[in-house]
């Protein structure tokens, strides 16, 4: 399996994208630098990795309208990374929403990470640090806005990005929508596409709100909760880390730690466990690990006992942990 090849690309110049609210442009690409030179030249500037084992292709239809923009892309295994420098050099901020049409997406922003599956969506904030792995095969519908698309997206972005969104009818109308809108056959885009457009605004304004709100009654908004998150994954390696230490982060009584995640329907002991899995499922993922043993990176990550992790690992992911390896590696071999 190739190792994961890094290329920045900002400002690279290289075939672009001309895209207008007339017509439907397409680009079928053959390797990855095709690929990394074509998304920087027309999107958000990026890091790339390459995680394809054979020859990268990608297929990409893309729609611009005013400030916004539409695309669907099908792309190999690979990852994206906005760095830190990227978004201080931006210009203006935009959101980026994302729905999975098929393969999985691994969404990475503001210290939590969220897998995209079929049928799932994601939001990010290009003003801020971010990373996007995409499985082999994977498949999806990006589309970017201002912020100023979202009235009050500045309360709520940093509850939602890099989780998944919930599931309800205006975003799936707004889905609808914007796949109408990268058809072909749409039609006359100068006669009622700015109309389409603005329903769909709203749409995703409304979706949005409903999701930070969802998450504020689940508690995953809570600071107190959040700061736990961090403290977990900055000490995962710890074997011994338990609700004592939580405690004593967020400067609260044991007591008043379990009254807190009771709140929310959540335990101390479960947080530590998903986070420790999903940073587990990210390793075995990784194309560096590929030569490791799960046990040991079990161990890494703070699981002292592998058939607990065993357990847990199928539990949450519907998969045990070895079969959800060796589907990684039939996927990227399957690459080109």
């Amino acid at each position: 399996m190739m190792g994961s090849s890094v290329i920045s690309t900002a400002g690279a110049s290289s075939r672009a994208l001309t895209m207008s609210g007339s017509s439907i442009q397409c680009s079928e690409l053959d390797g990855f630098r095709d690929w990394t030179e074509f998304v920087n030249e027309n999107f958000p500037s990026l890091e790339h990795r390459n995680h394809c084992s054979g020859t990268f292709a990608a297929h990409v239809s893309a729609f611009r309208f005013g400030s916004c923009s539409i695309a669907t892309i099908k792309a190999g295994a690979s990852e994206v990374l906005r760095t830190r420098l990227h978004a201080e050099a931006a210009d203006s901020g935009h959101i980026k929403l994302i729905w999975q049409l098929a393969g999985t997406m691994d969404v990475e922003q503001d210290r939590r990470c969220t897998v995209i599956r079929r049928g799932q969506s994601t939001a990010v904030d290009t003003t801020r640090s971010y990373r996007c792995r995409l499985s082999e095969g994977a498949h999806f519908a990006v589309l970017t806005l201002p912020h100023g698309a979202c009235p009050g997206w500045q309360r709520i972005s940093q509850k939602l990005c890099g989780t998944a969104l919930a599931e309800g009818n205006a975003l799936r109308a707004a889905f609808g929508a914007v796949m109408a809108l990268t058809d072909p056959e749409f039609g006359d885009r100068d006669e009622v596409g700015d109309s389409v457009l603005r329903a769909v605004q709203s749409l995703v304004t409304t979706s949005l709100h409903r999701s930070a709100h969802d998450l504020d009654k689940a508690g995953l908004g809570n600071p107190r909760l959040r700061k736990a998150e961090q403290y977990i994954v900055a000490h995962l390696a710890d074997p011994d880390l338990d609700p004592d230490d939580l405690a004593a982060a967020l400067c609260m009584s044991r007591r008043s730690l379990y009254m807190l995640f009771k709140d929310h329907q959540l335990t101390p002991s479960k947080l530590i466990h998903d986070v420790r899995l999903q940073r587990c499922r990210q390793a075995l993922d990784e194309p560096a690990n590929s030569d490791r043993k799960i046990t040991d990176i079990a161990f890494d990550h703070g699981f002292s006992d592998y058939a607990t992790f065993s357990r847990l690992f199928k539990q949450q992911f519907g998969i045990t942990a070895s079969a959800f390896r060796q589907r990684s590696r039939s996927a990227a071999l399957s690459c080109g």
